[in-house]
């Protein structure tokens, strides 16, 4: 898998949440349903000031908790108008390390955060931040998908807030680390 490291803007969300957990899979059986149920009901077209055409998904979670909210929204330019039934997020600014991924289901999704977290962070001078990553939904995605749904392979782009971490930027320093 491709991963390349970017720096992005603060953004603004809003969007609707999901509270799901992974213990006994139950985000496997929720988000799902309710990515599709926003989507096909169109309910993120009319969220005011929103900047462009693309969607997100994030995932705000927390060490050793299965535990997660998972909000699907779009990028506005203020948080000021945001619907009664929705939820706003501000990203700050920072550096993520992000993989595009054929995207069919949440399997495809899993796999990316599993060789971040797994394959690429521990031989990287990076580690997670705790802010939330998400799953970028552009034109790559969209104009397969809503032609062709999953056959198509759209494309989605998966982001995770890294910083450096001091004692791995010294140790690859001094070719103690790879």
């Amino acid at each position: 898998m491709k991963t390349i490291v970017v720096e992005k803007s603060a953004m603004n969300v809003i969007g609707l949440m999901l509270h799901t957990s992974f213990k006994d899979g139950r985000n496997k059986t929720e988000i799902p349903p309710f990515f599709h149920k926003v989507l096909d009901e169109k309910r993120l077209d009319n969220v005011p000031d929103r900047i462009n055409e693309n969607q997100l998904c994030l995932f705000r979670m927390q060490r050793n908790n299965p535990d997660f909210d998972y909000l699907m929204g779009v990028e506005v330019s203020e948080l000021k108008n945001m619907p009664e039934e929705m939820t706003g997020v501000t990203l700050k600014s920072s550096k993520y390390v992000s993989a595009k991924i054929v995207k069919r289901g949440p399997e495809d999704v899993g796999k990316a955060f599993e060789y971040i977290y797994k394959s690429w962070m521990p031989k990287s001078i990076y580690i997670p931040t705790g802010a939330p990553a998400f799953i970028y939904y552009d034109s790559e995605f969209f104009s397969v998908f809503n032609s062709r749904d999953y056959a198509g392979n759209p494309m989605a782009t998966v982001y995770v807030p890294i910083k450096p971490l001091l004692i791995k930027k010294i140790l690859r320093f001094f070719k103690l680390l790879k």
